[in-house]
């Protein structure tokens, strides 16, 4: 059961840290065995900061998962993402001319993930690549060759091109000498889906749709474990069949149904849509807290997603379990005041930053701006420390083709609408394709 405690407490499970809130100015200075992700607050858009553990040499790995521009704010790569990694990090010396950024990783194209280059000062991910302060060790995309429904990804491949830009296509297996990211001691980055690809079963979009496919459905689905902490990102990800303003979301979630396991913390999929986040896919996770990053714009986070989060039952008893909410801002969104009248779990708005440390054996603590820090013991799990069975599985039996997938459940396709088969809701709820 969740807790809310003194900082001085959180020295206690943590080590002998130097907690510092989440807006103030300094740098904190953590145990080498503590980790950090970050939730920046950058308003309809995503931007997610990760802190490995720190080496001999006292430095850290960082990964940026996906960099916005927003319509309301603009760079924020320039005006949030690079001072943040200048003033927050405790990533080697203080002031230092460059700033290392081990690992970028857009989950798709549209530009409340990645910016954009059409304008004359380039923003998102464009300007973290061109900027002179910052050096970017790895770009690691989706690899997508082909015109998805909307304009980022021709624009993202144009820049590749003309750029000459150094970019892998990011890879299932993450781990073994080979592996692409190394982000320290005890942590692991396990790729779910890639671009719509999910691990045995291949791509779940047939091919005659992947034309008028939203983006959101190409997203990048990653789960981060250090120890027995496991962090779960996924960009705009669906969990429907719908179409919305011209485009389809298909469910990708449920495509990854065997491979996904318990986990503690969940960065909500597509800024808390309706469309995302479907109920099967909680039972699977059970996240312990979760975390929404969302602004004016699309009327995220939607009322079904929320009380989905907060209130999801376990699925062999009915237990009510839920997870409480951290969302950056609310502006437009649903908000419920109350606690959640089966699991009393709450939806925290942080009007900031959220950050989010653990050391992986003991507990995972969530600092908003301005109040104590929350404290949430790890699940009694062991430390996931190689892929499911369904994956290994799938990776002995070479299985890497739709067609050739097993009964894991059906993705539905328009196909299926068009036979009557299943219906495709057509009723939007603001999300929109962003």
């Amino acid at each position: 059961m969740k807790r809310s405690i003194g900082a001085l407490s959180v020295l206690t499970l943590l080590g002998a840290a130097t907690v510092v809130p989440a807006g103030a100015a300094k740098k904190a200075e953590l145990p080498a065995d503590v980790v950090r992700f970050h939730i920046l607050n950058v308003g309809q858009g995503d931007a997610t900061i990760i802190e490995g553990p720190r080496d001999a040499s006292g430095d850290r790995k960082v990964m940026i998962v996906d960099a916005p521009e927003t319509r309301m704010a603009g760079n924020e790569s320039q005006h949030v993402i690079e001072p943040y990694l200048r003033n927050k990090l405790d990533d080697g010396p203080r002031a230092r001319p460059i700033l290392d950024v081990d690992y970028v990783i857009p989950t798709h194209y549209h530009l409340d993930h990645i910016g954009s280059t059409r304008s004359k000062e380039a923003t998102g991910i464009f300007y973290l690549w061109e900027a002179l302060n910052i050096r970017v060790g790895k770009l690691l995309d989706t690899g997508l060759d082909y015109d998805a429904a909307g304009e980022g990804e021709v624009n993202y491949r144009r820049w590749v091109k003309e750029n000459r830009v150094e970019r892998e296509t990011l890879r299932f297996d993450q781990q073994g000498e080979d592996r692409q990211i190394d982000m320290g001691e005890g942590m692991w980055v396990e790729p779910l889906a890639i671009g719509a690809k999910v691990e045995g079963r291949g791509r779940v979009v047939a091919d005659k749709w992947l034309s008028t496919t939203s983006q959101n459905d190409f997203s990048t689905a990653l789960v981060i474990h250090y120890k027995q902490f496991d962090f779960f990102v996924a960009g705009d990800l669906s969990g429907y069949l719908h179409e919305s303003w011209g485009a389809w979301y298909h469910s990708i979630e449920s495509a990854m149904y065997p491979h996904l396991r318990r986990l503690e913390l969940y960065r909500v999929n597509h800024h808390g849509s309706q469309w995302s986040t479907n109920y099967p896919f909680l039972q699977r996770i059970q996240p312990l807290a979760s975390v929404i990053s969302a602004g004016r714009g699309h009327k995220h986070p939607n009322e079904y997603a929320i009380k989905r989060i907060l209130g999801f039952e376990d699925y062999w008893t009915g237990k009510p379990i839920g997870s409480d909410i951290f969302q950056t801002q609310n502006d437009g969104g649903y908000l419920m005041e109350e606690p959640h009248p089966h699991t009393e779990k709450v939806q925290h708005i942080a009007n900031g930053d959220i950050i989010v440390e653990t050391d992986g054996v003991t507990s995972f603590v969530v600092h908003v701006p301005g109040r104590e820090p929350y404290v949430y013991p790890l699940h009694p799990d062991k430390a996931q420390v190689a892929p499911p069975k369904s994956v290994l599985e799938a990776r002995r039996r070479e299985v890497d083709d739709f067609d050739k997938a097993d009964d894991w459940g059906r993705v539905y396709d328009r196909d299926d609408v068009a036979a009557g088969r299943v219906s495709g809701p057509t009723v939007d709820d603001m999300g929109g394709a962003d």
